[in-house]
Parts: C-alpha cells; structure tokens; sequence
C-alpha cells in the first residue's frame, strides 16, 4: 500500500466512522445496512483498505452524504460523472483547470448557475 494512499484511507475513514457516530449508528447495525460484513466497515473506517465504488456509494445513502462527496474524498466518480468526463473530455479539463484558482464562494456561485442550467434543460 502507498503511503498517500494509506493517508487518503484514513482520512476517508474517519470520515465516514465520525458520520456513523453521529448518526447514532452501531457498527454491526451500519453494516447491515450497507450490505457489508461489520469487519469490513472497521477496516475502511480505519484506512485498512480501499473501499469499492459502490460500496462507497450505499455507504453515501446509509449515511444520506452526498455520494458525490463521499466518491471526490476517495478520488473516485460515479459513472455519470466519468461518462461526462470521457465524452467532454477537452471541455471538462478546461473547466477544472480554470475552477482550480477560483474561491470557494466562487465555485459556489458558478455551481449554482450550473445546476440552474441544467434543472432548465429537463
């Protein structure tokens, strides 16, 4: 295991072990929920291994966190945000690249108008 990985495992970990508590959830019952084996939520809630995509993803929905979030803070995408990213690859890099030096509350703005447009085209 690399060790940015490990840091990265970790981090998410945390994240997601500190959710659970305060969502008042015991390990076993979290698990469960999921659809995991309680062995394998202590081993990502502590940075053991790499979780899979979706396994992070009904972990997003027990939690109700952002699955988007969650995936971002593992370094992976949900497959509509890959197809978008293979499909308009040459606009998405220009997009990421020029957000990579805005604010926050710039970034938040022009998600809004984002999201704005594209409620208006369904």
């Amino acid at each position: 295991m690399k060790k940015k990985e490990n840091k990265k495992w970790v981090k998410l970990g945390l994240l997601i072990n500190q959710e659970r508590k305060n969502k008042n959830l015991k390990l076993r019952e979290f698990a469960a929920q999921v659809g995991v084996t309680h062995v394998a939520i202590s081993h990502i809630e502590k940075g053991r291994v790499e979780a899979k995509k979706d396994t992070l993803i009904k972990i997003a929905k027990a939690l109700n966190y952002d699955k988007d979030t969650l995936l971002a803070k593992a370094s992976k995408l949900d497959d509509v945000v890959e197809d978008m990213l293979s499909e308009k690859s040459e606009m998405a890099a220009v997009l990421f690249r020029s957000a990579a030096g805005l604010t926050d509350d710039q970034l938040k703005k022009i998600t809004k108008q984002i999201k704005k447009m594209s409620d208006g085209n369904n």
